[in-house]
């Protein structure tokens, strides 16, 4: 990202998806202690040119395959946090990102998740629920699964981002590990809480850059 800060990042062109800012507030009983601060104050990086990740916990980066970032995020929470009993759980990601030619066939977050589907049930994953949030430019596939050996939960999202002829490729994977006293707890909302993808571009064909050209 160069020498400015990813607040300036951010605040410069943040765009971040229409389903993180419209889930980011579905918490409405959350304890005052868990509510996130500021978005400018969370720790972040760039993972891909043009793409932040933030997350309001603590956030590493490292190299992987290749020299590509890969951002390494986790926090406790609190499953029932508005009862006077919380379930004490702890939040764990993994985020990855890399671009290429836009085709359509890529743009595909369905294509993509099937062809690894099949080697995750082997591994022990029970799919539970598939949300998706398709726009033209953008769009975000989140796979909700269990591992029925332990108590987890996990969120695997696939966030497309057309930019002109390159397509962004981001990879968000979550687990929640928890103990007793809940069965079905709903992990969704804490994903959109907690953790941010930015864009310092505006997602879209390049038809609107080339007319003002």
């Amino acid at each position: 990202m160069g020498k400015g800060s990813l607040e300036s990042f951010v605040a410069r062109k943040a765009f971040g998806l229409a389903a993180l800012s419209a889930l980011g507030g579905s918490l409405a009983a959350q304890n005052p202690a868990m509510t996130p601060p500021p978005l400018g104050e969370w720790p972040g990086a760039e993972i891909v040119e043009g793409v932040a990740f933030q997350g309001d916990g603590s956030v590493t980066v490292s190299q992987g395959e290749g020299g590509i970032p890969v951002i390494s995020f986790w926090r406790p929470i609190l499953f029932r946090e508005e009862t006077r009993k919380p379930i004490a759980a702890r939040m764990d990601c993994k985020v990855v990102a890399s671009d290429g030619l836009y085709s359509a066939d890529a743009f595909d977050p369905d294509a993509l998740h099937e062809a690894i589907a099949e080697t995750r049930e082997e591994q022990g994953f029970e799919e539970i629920a598939r949300l998706r949030d398709f726009a033209q430019h953008v769009k975000q596939l989140d796979v909700v699964s269990r591992r029925n050996d332990r108590r987890e939960r996990h969120v695997l999202s696939y966030i497309l981002v057309r930019d002109g002829a390159r397509l962004v490729d981001i990879r968000r994977n979550c687990t929640f590990i928890y103990r007793g006293g809940i069965s079905r707890p709903d992990v969704i909302p804490y994903v959109y809480r907690y953790t941010k993808v930015s864009f310092a571009f505006e997602p879209g064909d390049g038809s609107t850059a080339r007319q003002d050209s």
